[in-house]
């Protein structure tokens, strides 16, 4: 248990330097966020996510057999293993699971944060209007988007054998590494400046009708990749496998968060497109490409899951039982 501890606690404390210490994350996490009367940097919550680990760790081990090697543990003895030129595959997984959670977990937990500091704006917002176009639909968006996060950094922070959650494989191609990551920071930076970014979380239509029924509809699809999310629960997690679903959404479909998202995005872009147009024809095409672009990559990030989750059979049937990938009945 001590071994186990003190593994986990030197890859808190190494995250937790890097963060804070390199110049790019260092403007991300220095950020206040001012929720009601109290306001807290990244660089606190950060902190307190490590401090919370520290003592939440001893009955989480105490819990687990004292044969029990964690990825935490295993993860020093596979970069024990490359330096000797002998990785078994148990250790592989473990490297590759502890770099995916020290890429994707602060980061959903800031991301949580502000979503928190977003909704308590927007509440005051739409207490303050009670109108529903904008406020009310910034209020609904902003709950949607939190219940998302909130699964991933649950699923991030929490890996248990009883739980039914642990990593079981992470991808192994570097392509599908890169088309994830691509659609985070820092790296969507670079693939909006190749790309450009065309749609708006909240579209403005020109008539109060078609507001409406887009505003309702951006909500429907946001919700519905929302669902994707609490559906997963806690197997929630990019790159990663932790086991089949069924329930949800994906008793229809293989992928309904990416198809939810993208028709989302698609519907926050038709009145930037419009613009466009009247502008020019050329710069119209090219963001129509961009647009198509992102879509495709989320394409390749479907395929790229598909092709490392049927190294198991349990996925294998399900995708017999599932036939489709992004819509139903259709494909």
């Amino acid at each position: 248990m001590v071994r186990n501890y003190f593994s986990a606690m030197s890859l808190l404390v190494t995250g937790y330097l890097f963060y804070t210490h390199h110049p790019h994350w260092q403007g991300f996490f220095s950020a206040e966020y001012h929720l009601n009367s109290l306001v807290i940097t990244g660089n606190e919550i950060l902190l307190g996510l490590v401090c919370l680990y520290s003592v939440c760790l001893l009955p989480f081990y105490l819990s687990l057999p004292d044969t029990y090697q964690p990825k935490s543990r295993r993860f020093w003895a596979a970069l024990a293993g490359i330096k000797r030129g002998c990785l078994s595959e148990r250790d592989k997984t473990a490297l590759l699971a502890t770099l995916v959670k020290f890429f994707f977990l602060p980061m959903m937990l800031i991301w949580l944060i502000e979503h928190v500091e977003s909704l308590i704006r927007h509440w005051e917002g739409y207490f303050i209007t009670g109108t529903f176009f904008p406020a009310g639909y910034w209020f609904i968006f902003q709950i949607i988007l939190l219940v998302d996060v909130f699964f991933f950094v649950l699923a991030y922070a929490v890996e248990h054998p009883k739980l039914g959650n642990e990593i079981r494989s992470v991808e192994p191609t570097l392509f599908g590494w890169l088309v994830a990551l691509i659609c985070y920071p820092p790296f969507n930076g670079m693939t909006n400046q190749i790309l450009g970014w065309h749609s708006a979380d909240y579209p403005e239509y020109q008539t109060v009708i078609m507001q409406n029924i887009a505003g309702t509809a951006m909500l429907i699809f946001m919700a519905v990749y929302a669902w994707g999310s609490a559906a997963l629960n806690l197997k929630a997690g990019n790159l990663t496998h932790r086991g089949i679903v069924r329930h949800g959404p994906y008793r229809w479909v293989r992928h309904p968060a990416y198809t939810a998202k993208n028709v989302a995005w698609w519907i926050g872009a038709f009145p930037l497109l419009a613009a466009e147009l009247q502008v020019s024809y050329s710069g119209f095409v090219f963001a129509v490409l961009g647009m198509a672009s992102w879509t495709f990559i989320y394409y390749l990030r479907a395929t790229t899951e598909e092709r490392h989750l049927l190294s198991d059979p349990v996925y294998a049937d399900y995708c017999r039982d599932v036939p489709y990938r992004f819509i139903p009945k259709i494909y």
